[in-house]
C-alpha cells in the first residue's frame, strides 16, 4: 500500500504485522518510522506525525532565514 510516498507492507518475518519502507529506489526511513505495526492505520498515523513535524521544522528554518 502506498501512502504519502511511503510503502506500508506486510513484514517478511511476521506477515500479520506491517513495516514502512520508502517508495522508489529505497533509502533510509526516519527512526520514528522503524519497527512493526499491528495495523496499517497506526503506520499511517506515524507517517502523518512525521510529515507534520518535518513541515514545522522546515517552516522554522524558513522564518530564521527571513529574520
Amino acid at each position: 500500500m502506498n501512502y504519502k510516498g511511503y510503502l506500508i507492507n506486510p513484514s517478511k518475518t511476521a506477515p500479520n504485522l506491517y513495516s514502512i519502507a520508502v517508495e522508489g529506489r529505497g533509502g533510509k526511513i526516519p527512526n520514528i518510522l522503524e519497527g512493526l505495526y499491528t495495523k496499517r492505520d497506526l503506520a499511517k498515523t506515524d507517517i502523518d506525525k512525521y510529515l507534520e513535524s518535518k513541515d514545522r521544522d522546515n517552516a522554522k528554518e524558513r522564518s530564521k532565514i527571513r529574520d
